[in-house]
């Protein structure tokens, strides 16, 4: 007897377990934009003047529009510590499929900059 209820146990351990997975894995994976991509970035840092300037190009490579393209930029400074985060609006409030845009940023860090990150992003809407 409890033989059979070990045995009922793992097939019910076997059979949930796949099943948890499958909608646990999108709620820890980070989300990915497929519709807009980097094409081009060039920076220039000036750790006297704390100044980060960066210029990007974004391309849509979707079949369709995206509205508010944009750019998240984000500076580490030492030991991977986040120093700043902020978003920029590209030239063009909107991308027909294959269309690129520009992004200007300029950020004023108080310490030095030792890694940046750039994620594209839609939806940076407003005035």
């Amino acid at each position: 007897m409890k033989k059979r209820r070990q045995l009922s146990i793992a097939l019910f351990l076997l059979a949930i377990v796949p099943v948890i997975l499958v909608f646990a894995v999108p709620l820890f994976s980070e989300e990915k934009n497929d519709s807009l991509v980097l094409v081009a970035s060039s920076f220039k840092y000036s750790g006297e003047e704390g100044v980060f300037k960066l210029n990007t190009t974004i391309k849509n490579v979707s079949s369709r529009e995206i509205e508010g393209p944009g750019l998240i930029v984000t500076i580490y400074g030492q030991e991977d510590k986040l120093l700043v985060q902020r978003s920029f609006k590209a030239r063009r409030v909107s991308l027909l499929p294959g269309e690129e845009t520009e992004v200007a940023a300029t950020i004023y860090v108080d310490r030095p900059v030792f890694d940046f990150r750039l994620t594209v992003t839609e939806g940076l809407g407003g005035g």
